[in-house]
């Protein structure tokens, strides 16, 4: 702390160490050059959080449990990630006039004042176990930030709502994470972003943007993979047995997607539990019958008649021959709607017109 003889004195006062261990603390901080607070801990003459709970009671400030706070990381990035973890300061909320943070050494005069400055709010302040706050912040900043998850998700989905792409996959890399996206036979690389992420991260980045999905995950040596399907929950359903082709897959009542060309075939989502992440998915018979069944475009039955479709047709954008370009916004390709009933061979059709 910035005043640590402050600190001993309060510690005397309420009665948790005598002369002779502050003095055995003050020596062992000129020889150490710990803190005196954390020299008194180190020699078992008393606890971080009776440090803690002397200062929130001589200063009459709330002492906070560090493990159950939930991080805001858009108010984080506001500061600069070495004074945060240098002050041991950890932002909490902020009102229009005011900022709440959790800060190991309220004494720390200078620090209060940088974020009473930079935020142009009064402080309100809470003590909090330092090497708790410190750890905190140093595993939220490694992950690069989730609001950089959260803007890619976002781009990604503006660039394939009206497209053929339904799936968005995770590559998470132990330093990156690469987002394809999916559809109609085409796998398209988007965008890559430096960070450490995991699938928790994901869905709290559709959690984020109130996007609803199904998910799959796999894994491997060196890389995790996750497999997300938007929901959309705004097509209207004329007919069943169904095909959807496009972005925001739909689950009507009594029906489940399918990665089977033929009914008793495994199921991508079978019904016998919830799936995480739709909290309006009921648990529900997994028996259904063929009829009752929505398929992907890229499961669809090798032959069918009069099959309900809702699907957009991809074409090679004629601009960037299908690299990607701001005409096909980086897609690499355009694409047309078609709706209504249909068999197999017109469907084939359709897509041979590409």
């Amino acid at each position: 702390m910035s005043e640590w003889q402050d600190i001993g004195t309060l510690l005397m006062e309420f009665g948790l160490i005598n002369d002779n261990d502050l003095k055995e603390g003050i020596k062992l901080q000129k020889e150490s050059g710990l803190r005196l607070g954390e020299a008194l801990v180190k020699l078992g003459k008393v606890s971080i959080e009776e440090i803690d709970w002397v200062l929130s009671k001589q200063l009459d400030i709330p002492h906070v449990i560090v493990d159950d706070i939930s991080v805001n990381v858009e108010l984080l990035g506001k500061y600069q990630k070495g004074f945060l973890i240098e002050n041991r300061i950890l932002p909490l909320y902020e009102l229009d006039d005011q900022i709440s943070i959790v800060i190991e050494d309220p004494f720390n005069k200078s620090a209060i004042s940088y974020i009473e400055e930079a935020s142009g709010k009064k402080v309100s302040l809470s003590t909090g176990n330092g090497r708790k706050i410190e750890d905190l912040l140093i595993k939220t900043f490694s992950k690069a930030g989730l609001p950089a998850l959260i803007d890619s998700i976002k781009i990604t989905i503006e660039k394939i709502k009206e497209t053929s792409f339904y799936r968005i996959d995770f590559l998470l890399y132990e330093h990156s994470c690469e987002i394809n996206v999916f559809g109609a036979g085409i796998l398209k690389q988007l965008l890559k972003i430096k960070g450490h992420y995991t699938d928790k991260d994901i869905f709290r980045a559709f959690d984020t943007l109130n996007v609803h999905f199904l998910y799959e995950q796999s894994f491997s040596d060196n890389r995790r993979f996750a497999v997300v399907y938007p929901l959309a929950n705004r097509i209207d359903i004329i007919k069943v047995p169904a095909i959807i082709g496009r972005y925001g897959l739909v689950l009507p009542e009594d029906t489940m997607f399918s990665d089977a060309h033929a009914s008793g075939l495994p199921h991508v989502f079978p019904m016998d539990k919830p799936v995480p992440g739709y909290p309006y998915l009921a648990t529900r018979n997994k028996h259904s019958t063929y009829e009752k069944i929505i398929y992907v475009i890229d499961a669809a039955p090798a032959d069918f008649q009069d099959f309900y479709i809702n699907a957009y047709i991809p074409e090679k954008c004629l601009s960037c021959k299908g690299a990607g370009c701001m005409a096909c916004n980086d897609l690499g390709y355009e694409f047309h709607k078609i709706e209504g009933m249909y068999s197999s061979r017109d469907l084939k059709e359709k897509l041979k017109e590409d």
